[in-house]
């Protein structure tokens, strides 16, 4: 137990101001920007081009036809009716469709004379199909990875023309397109995000799969012999670097090869070295019995036909290294050169010197470390905004959506379910941003797409191993078992594991050095190599992976032991800014002008929108749009901070990231913790918070006490860094009304790189008459007591209740149920046989007992009893007064329930009263509603009330309690857990107290409430 002054406020402290507005955002931002300025430099001397590159920026467009399927010919030709669109070029239509792009463009005497020219591509969605004067030049499918095909037999000196036939298609998890709203899968290999497009009804809402030629196009004439790929694989441990060139020969006869190689510092000035000619080398292969030999260096001054590898190692003794703090890069750039000298082609490349690994030996396994120190990935999931600034050339906004990320105290980036554009990753490299990269593949894979798969892993890999930014990879997207029920199309897991191994086995050849993570958020564990990662939305899809009360008591999912793990996606939805919304959104989303409050608004208005639907289960409903930004971006607000702070005090989580971080569009996916303005929302600060790199934490499974109670909370320290204060020290108090009651302060221990409890911090709390809101701060301070941060936990303090008023209790239960329990509680005498009086309190927990007296018990009622049913099963009853339907409730049990119906039980209730309540059976919050009454009952009136549905339907309002009044008497039903919780929850016990009738006082209506 910490200690505590002898003296209140003797190690008081004052707090520190917080970040919190969107204006103080952008002040910081601007500050951002100069700090890095220096690394986005371009101070490497230019490379002279030696290619003719022609940028494409326009096509005509249009769908297939009838007409294209019987005389493709003509549409070579242009027939049709085409539109002018401009590149990049990206939407509908969806499914297993065909689209067409065609243009001319003009081929010079000087670009024929260059020897070879090539239609390049940056990417194409989906498959791609390309013809020039009518020739067929090749197929490309995969939406991210560029590619490129030789023309220069079929070119013509002037005017040629380009068709490419571009494919979309279903995507293997199965896409809404069938008749009567089937669900039909195909063969595209694309997971859930992407780019969208600008239609509020389908493109704005978590990525449709589009089509298009949504990256760049350029016709280049170029050297017969050239520069195809230039990757630098660094190796810092051995103070080198490793150049793989790659050269392509159009011809067939073998060509001499040299090199000129120059490096340089890209954002800082050095030159490491300038036009060092370099003959390529190969060194031997051993064969067996050879293990001991020396290889000796074989010179290969020949490229074949296709493609060559040449690998180059230079030495970099002293290199600067590239972290996220001080993100250096280098450049180096390579010349082609013939017996001559003379220059035929030329590239360059920035890169990073750095090592990113993870350790498969350590106990537990899987600790990452960058440059050889221990790293923790705290980050963000994205959804297309990224993508969208590449798409509109946007590098402003790009550069400030990546600043504004390390702002939120990020270091890396989930580029969800998809590699991105070359230019993401270029950036993330400038400005020290990490990223993880994943195959666009979830739920299942084809059988017929295994080695359509690999070959995309190999691609996903090359278009990103010369970036240092990227440190991870994964495989899959939420793996479902067996095949995804349909084992017959899809690969079962064990056949996935066996993906996993060819793809790794690609991977490793275009990057050795490559970290891998097969599955992200596995439905279908354990994964047979490499560390587990589980997704959860606990706190929006209620109970999912884990209850949110069992994950804050420091419980976790069951997962393969020995191994760190990862959460990848976690989060809650939070609505758009009223900004965004009065900006953007479609005529008829909102109310009419002159109509807001005037009419009840719902955000059933906003297409994909969750809230409308899971508001039920988190927090009261609202009337206006402001009323629902404010209570949506509250609860995804809380939720951030409880589940993130959950994740930070446990060791073994070493990687998580919250989903998600920029939308892309309005009303998009928003989960999002700022909206497509950039405004930030209340999570987004929340966020920030938890993950500051060296904090302290507070943990309480309680959050409402009575007066005189003895209050404790669990102190944490969480370090993400390596860097431990000297003398660093913890203080604490207990405030009500902004006055210190209490204080205490204690040598702090502070892990590097991890997280440690302190102790508990116990204060007893005063005896107050009046309910009150209480604050527990605590902070971590260096030796001279300068607050380097500190936290806060606001708690409810209720005066203590009266004894319970002496009244009998006629039990109809089960031993040890909710009825006999709340008895125990009371401190009432209670009777389970014989028969009910008119003076009775009738407690039924048990329906098959009720209907062998149910004459007595109506009897009694009428008379002036009242009869309260717990927690009926889900089932059909006919109690007095009426007949009932109780079913399960939709998504699960919850912890919240509506109290906002203004029944004389709970008038004087605050809206969250019934919330997160602590159970004192399992020693911290459980789900106090798990069953529901359907409405409408004629004649009875909703004491507490929720509402059901599930991911299918729609969803409607339902009761929790009810009451009606029959005879003289009054019939109660209430589903609401009461048990266990009346106990250390005044707010159970004061409403348990009602609805007996036991006794009716008031709580009293101070200032202030209980805080999330």
């Amino acid at each position: 137990m910490l200690p505590l002054d002898k003296q209140p406020g003797a190690s008081a402290f004052t707090p520190l101001k917080k970040l919190s507005t969107t204006e103080g955002l952008r002040r910081e931002l601007v500050r951002s920007r100069q700090r890095m300025a220096k690394f986005l430099a371009d101070l490497a001397p230019p490379l002279k081009p030696v290619r003719i590159s022609v940028p494409i920026e326009s096509f005509d467009w249009r769908e297939e036809t009838d007409e294209d399927r019987c005389d493709f010919l003509s549409t070579l030709a242009g027939t049709g009716q085409w539109t002018r669109v401009t590149i990049p070029h990206y939407g509908p239509p969806l499914g297993r469709t065909v689209t067409y792009y065609r243009t001319d463009f003009t081929v010079s005497t000087e670009m024929l004379s260059r020897g070879a020219l090539f239609v390049a591509f940056d990417g194409v969605d989906y498959k791609a199909h390309v013809f020039v004067n009518g020739t067929f030049l090749g197929s490309h499918e995969g939406f991210f990875a560029p590619f490129e095909f030789d023309f220069t037999s079929h070119a013509r000196l002037g005017v040629n023309s380009l068709v490419v036939k571009v494919e979309n298609d279903h995507v293997c998890m199965g896409s809404n397109g069938g008749a009567n709203g089937q669900v039909i899968d195909g063969d595209k290999i694309y997971a859930a995000t992407g780019l969208g497009y600008n239609d509020p009804k389908l493109g704005w809402h978590h990525c449709p799969p589009g089509m298009g030629i949504y990256q760049g196009v350029r016709i280049e004439a170029r050297s017969r012999l050239f520069i195809r790929d230039l990757y630098v694989r660094p190796l810092p441990d051995k103070k080198c670097a490793e150049a793989w060139i790659e050269v392509y020969n159009c011809d067939l006869n073998n060509a001499p090869v040299t090199f000129g190689l120059s490096l340089f510092g890209q954002n800082f000035k050095s030159v490491v070295f300038r036009d060092l000619r370099v003959q390529p080398t190969t060194t031997g292969i051993r064969g067996h019995g050879d293990v001991d030999k020396e290889l000796k260096p074989v010179i290969h001054k020949l490229a074949g036909p296709g493609i060559n590898q040449f690998r180059v190692t230079f030495d970099l003794p002293q290199a600067r290294l590239w972290d996220p703090a001080a993100p250096w890069l280098y450049q180096l750039q390579v010349k082609l050169l013939d017996e001559r000298d003379t220059v035929g082609d030329a590239r360059s490349r920035q890169f990073g010197m750095r090592t990113f690994r993870q350790d498969q030996t350590s106990k537990p396994k899987g600790k990452f470390y960058l440059n050889n120190r221990e790293i923790r990935l705290r980050g963000a999931n994205t959804m297309g905004h990224e993508q969208m600034c590449v798409f509109r050339k946007d590098w402003s906004q790009l550069i400030d959506d990546i600043l504004l990320a390390k702002l939120c105290n990020m270091n890396f980036l989930r580029l969800t379910q998809r590699p991105v554009q070359r230019e993401v990753y270029e950036y993330c490299d400038r400005l020290g941003l990490m990223t993880q990269t994943d195959l666009p593949l979830f739920g299942c894979l084809r059988r017929n797409q295994l080695c359509e798969a690999v070959r995309q892993a190999e691609e996903m890999e090359r278009l990103i191993r010369p970036h240092p930014c990227n440190i991870l990879v994964s495989y899959i997207n939420e793996p479902f078992p067996n095949g995804q029920d349909r084992p017959h199309r899809n690969l079962s897991r064990d056949e996935l594991e066996q993906f996993f191994d060819m793809a790794s086995r690609a991977v490793r050849m275009s990057n050795p050095e490559r970290v891998i993570k097969y599955v992200e958020g596995d439905y279908d564990p354990p994964v047979s190599a490499g560390m587990p990662d589980n997704h959860c939305y606990s706190g929006w899809y209620i109970g999912h992976a884990i209850d949110l009360g069992r994950l804050h008591h420091g419980y976790w999912i069951p997962i393969k032991t020995g191994w760190y793990y990862g959460c990848g996606e976690f989060g809650a939805e939070g609505l758009d800014s009223l900004e965004v919304m009065r900006e953007h959104y479609p005529k008829g989303w909102l109310p009419a002008p002159g109509q807001n409050g005037a009419v009840s608004w719902r955000p059933n208005k906003l297409i994909s929108s969750q809230t409308n639907r899971f508001q039920y289960l988190w927090f009261p409903a609202q009337t206006t749009p402001e009323g629902w930004i404010e209570a949506s971006q509250r609860h995804q607000a809380w939720v951030t901070r409880i589940m993130t702070e959950a994740f930070r005090r446990d060791w073994r989580m070493n990687t998580f990231a919250i989903h998600l971080f920029i939308d892309a569009w309005p009303c998009g996916w928003m989960k999002t913790i700022m909206d497509v303005n950039r405004i930030p929302k209340k999570a987004f600060f929340a966020y920030r918070e938890a993950l500051t790199p060296l904090m302290v934490s507070l943990r309480t499974d309680r959050f409402t006490y009575y007066a005189g109670e003895t209050v404790e909370m669990e102190a944490w320290v969480c370090n993400d860094s390596h860097e431990v204060p000297v003398g660093a020290q913890l203080l604490y108090q207990q405030e009500i009304g902004g006055r210190i009651v209490q204080s205490g302060r204690s040598a702090a221990r502070v892990p590097q790189c991890s997280s440690r409890p302190q102790g508990r911090i116990r204060f007893t709390l005063p005896k107050l008459t009046v309910r009150a809101t209480l604050t527990i701060r605590l902070a971590l301070a260096d030796k001279s007591g300068k607050v380097l941060f500190d936290t806060a936990q606001n708690v409810e303090v209720f005066p203590l209740l009266p004894k319970a008023e002496a009244r009998r209790l006629f039990i109809i239960g089960r031993r040890n149920g909710p009825a006999v329990t709340l008895a125990k509680e009371l401190g009432l005498a209670n009777v389970r046989s014989g028969c009910p009086r008119e003076t009775d309190i009738i407690i039924v927990d048990d329906p098959a007992g009720f209907a062998k007296c149910r004459s007595a018990v109506e009897a009694a009622v009428k008379a002036g009893a009242t009869a309260v049913f717990l927690e009926l099963p889900p089932g059909a009853y006919a109690v007095p007064g009426g007949e009932l339907n109780v079913v399960s409730g939709g998504m699960g049990s919850r912890h919240f329930v509506d109290c906002g119906t203004g029944h004389p039980l709970v008038a004087d209730f605050r809206p969250y009263d019934f919330w997160f309540w602590h159970d004192e059976m399992a020693g911290h919050p459980t789900p106090l509603l798990a069953t529901v009454i359907d409405l409408p009952l004629a004649g009875w009136n909703t004491i507490l009330k929720s509402g059901n549905g599930s991911w299918e339907s729609d969803w409607k309002p339902v009761s929790a309690a009810m009451e009606k009044q029959f005879g003289k008497g009054r019939v109660r039903v209430c589903q609401v857990k009461l048990a266990h919780r009346s106990m250390t929850n005044p707010l159970a016990a004061i409403f348990v107290r009602r609805l007996l009738g036991i006794e009716s006082a008031a709580i009293a209506k101070n200032p202030g409430s209980l805080s999330k």
